[in-house]
Order: C-alpha cells, then structure tokens, then sequence
C-alpha cells in the first residue's frame, strides 16, 4: 500500500545533505539545530546556504540563488536538500527538477527521525498520521506533480488518481485514529488505577537533548539509551522511585523543540498526557547554552507545556549541566523571570546536586499521617504488610498478644487499608493524631 511504501522509503533513508533556510533579517538563523536534526536523522551536512528574504512563491529561494546553488550541487552530488521552511508541493517539485535531487522540508526531516526511533506501536501510528494528515490538504497536487514526471520524491503516486488517493489517506487517517483511542482507552485505565492508589507522579520535561533521560537513569538506575544527537527518546517510560522512603513513579517524555509541527503536537497528545496529569513536572534546562539560546528554548518549552494544559504551579525548573556552564547568573536571572522560582542546579552526568532535587522532591509529597492496624493474633497480615511495604513507612510490627501494625500513609490510602482488612473478624484500624488515638473503623 502507499502508506506502507512511503513509510519505508523513509525510514531506510541516510546518506548525505545539503541545508538551506530562507529568512527575514529580524529572524534568528535556524540552520544549526537543522544541522543537529539532519545529524539526527543520519546525514552528514556537505554545506548550508540561507538567505534573507521574503519567501519566493515558486522556488522559496530567489530564482537567481535557487540556480547558482543548484550549479554546487552538481558538483557536491548530494543525497537530499533539506530546508529549515515549510514547502508547498509545487515548491518541492520546481526545486527537485532544478537541483535534480530529492528536496525535504524541516516537517519532513523530523518525520524521518521519528519514524527511525519509534519504539511502541503507539508511536508509529501516530507518527504515520502526522504523516498522512501532511499530505491530505495537498494530496491533489501532489498526484498531478507526480503524474508530470519521474523526479526524486516524486515517484510512486502517477498511478494513483487524486480522488482514489485521498480516498485512501481519509480511510488510513480514520483507522489510526480509531486504534489510537483504544490505545489511549487502556492508557487511561493505567492511570486511573494510578490515582485510585494516590501515587505522586513526576514528569521529566524540557527540550530535545537537555539532558533528561540521563537524569531518569540516575534516579531509577535505568540505562535507557542515551545519544549524541536530538530524539533519542520519543515514547514515555515510567518507573517507581523513592523519595523520603515513599514510592513515586516518575516519567521520562518526549523532548520538545521550536516550531514543532502542529500535526505532530497533536498526534503526541496522549503521549504529553503523562505530562499534563503529572503532580510535579521537572523542566530540565541546558545551562552550557548561551543565554539566547537558552532562552528561546526556554520559552519553547513553557509555550508547549502551557498549550497542552499544564499549570504553571507544578513545573519545577531544574538547570542541567552547570559543571559545563560558562556563566550562571544571567541564566539563573531568565529562569526566574520566565518561571517566577529559582532553579535546582544539577550535573545529571556526574550527579551534582541531585540530592538538592530529590529533597526539594520530598517536600512536595502531600503529608504522612500515622495509623495502627489491630487484628487477632490467628490472623494472617501478609497482604497488609505487602502492600504497607510499597505504598506506605512500616514504623512497627507487634505480634503480642495481639497483631498490630504501625505504619504512616498517605490519608487517602484509607479506603485501600479498610479493603485489605475487610472481612478479618476483629480488625480495627486506629488513627493516631498527636497523643489522641481515634477509632477509624471496627468490624
């Protein structure tokens, strides 16, 4: 099926590119982070070309430039030309039969990596409907471009006409959506068993490459893959930590990056759920950026998070790499600015300051109230003290003359505790408030 062809072509693709960017003088150059994504993506960048301009309608460069670049790459020969804009499919084509390569777009350089990292059938049917729903508003022209010639990117869809093609596309589009509410159906049982248990939850937040996986292996003592280049991690993985000898699952996530596709926004979204419904989200930050860097990657992520409904009382600003930054002050200044709280420092590397974080961590984490569990001494407490050992602080276990079991949990664990206990004869779980022991439940 073409889906199916195109996704393949895709995901085989890596050899070696040419970059190039059309902007406004006001605008700050992009032509660095789409050389880290092409690097990302498995090329090897042979030269960068920008120019500052309006956008031409036909070739987005100017026609002049679009030739004389077009004259080095004859000689360059390279696999691909990447542009850091958005191209219009009669754009891609006049500049594929001038450049007599494939052209891509940012858009599409970033599908490529996705489609290369996806690691859940989650991911890889919503990355397949980005992709699809990129094509549908221009599926018509790019069949009657394809139908015109045999260019590189082009091939494939002469035989296909433009109302079979969408026909195809809408029908694609309709069945990954449908199995991706399922999907997200069982993700959201997951979670609701979550809350049912009151588990904390933090998420690990921040853009692409800031250093967050390598901070989720030293708090879980993971070894999820870390990489040198953008993306190395595109699925949510949650694990069980402790804080202050209490269990919390914390959540390494997607990394974010400036103008991210709006498609791609929206096909992640129940992948960012882990995100808007954690207690606490960690924005880790690179502090060995400079500080206008920093800062428009700053603003990117606090931009993200607030558009998929996440408050700004729950993010936690954490600077990473300080034992590489230059110069702290400016940068700790536009935290606060930007995010109104200090910073938490850390090397996640080298694991400077991570006892500052999951103290601070600690002290989020709602109050422990204290209870006794009584029952008679021919009773078995086993499924008590399992669960009591994971969800709560044991403080004492007496066995004389009667069973009775001190612990401190979060209050809304109670109805779990009566649960356990229903249906022992004699049980009664006591609250200790101070020096004041009141009766919760007797049966």
């Amino acid at each position: 099926m073409l889906y199916s062809r195109r996704a393949k072509i895709i995901s085989l693709a890596n050899g070696r590119a040419i970059l190039i960017e059309v902007r406004r003088n006001i605008d700050p150059s992009g032509l660095e982070e789409l050389r880290l994504l092409a690097e990302a993506a498995g090329y090897s960048v042979l030269n960068t070309y920008e120019q500052t301009r309006f956008v031409d309608s036909a070739y987005c460069l100017g026609r002049g430039r679009a030739e004389s670049i077009a004259k080095e790459i004859e000689e360059l020969h390279p696999d691909k030309v990447i542009f850091n804009n958005t191209l219009k499919p009669s754009q891609k084509y006049n500049l594929t039969h001038l450049f007599k390569t494939e052209v891509i777009d940012r858009f599409q350089l970033i599908l490529e990596i996705f489609t290369k990292r996806a690691g859940t059938i989650e991911a890889k049917y919503q990355i397949e409907l980005a992709t699809l729903q990129y094509a549908l508003p221009n599926a018509k022209e790019n069949v009657h471009l394809a139908r015109l010639g045999e260019l590189p990117g082009f091939h494939g869809l002469g035989k296909y006409q433009a109302d079979v093609y969408t026909t195809m596309i809408k029908r694609r589009i309709s069945h990954l959506k449908r199995r991706l509410r399922e999907i997200s159906t069982q993700k959201s049982m997951h979670r609701k068993e979550r809350r049912k248990e009151s588990l904390f939850t933090i998420a690990l937040t921040g853009y692409t490459f800031a250093g967050k996986t390598t901070l989720f292996n030293h708090l879980t003592k993971e070894s999820l893959p870390i990489g040198s280049n953008l993306f190395t991690t595109l699925s949510t993985t949650t694990r069980a930590i402790q804080v202050r000898n209490r269990k919390v699952l914390i959540s390494d996530t997607v990394g974010f990056i400036d103008n991210l596709p709006h498609l791609l926004v929206d096909a992640f979204y129940s992948t960012l759920e882990e995100v808007t419904l954690a207690d606490v989200v960690l924005l880790i930050m690179d502090s060995s950026d400079s500080l206008p860097e920093f800062t428009r990657k700053a603003e990117t992520c606090l931009s993200t998070l607030t558009s998929i409904g996440v408050s700004k009382k729950s993010i936690v600003p954490v600077l990473n790499k300080i034992d590489a930054s230059p110069n702290l002050d400016p940068i700790r200044r536009t935290v606060n600015e930007l995010v109104g709280m200090s910073a938490i420092e850390i090397s996640a590397r080298d694991g400077a300051g991570i006892s500052d974080l999951t103290s601070h961590l600690g002290g989020l984490l709602p109050e422990y109230e204290r209870y006794v569990v009584r029952m008679p001494a021919s009773a078995n407490p086993q499924s008590i003290l399992s669960w009591a050992h994971e969800e709560a602080d044991i403080k004492a276990l007496r066995k004389s003359p009667q069973i009775e079991i001190e612990l401190e949990m979060i209050p809304s664990f109670l109805p779990k505790l009566r649960q356990l206990t229903y249906g022992i004869e004699g049980v009664e779980i006591l609250s200790m408030k101070g020096a004041n022991m009141r009766r919760e439940l007797k049966s």
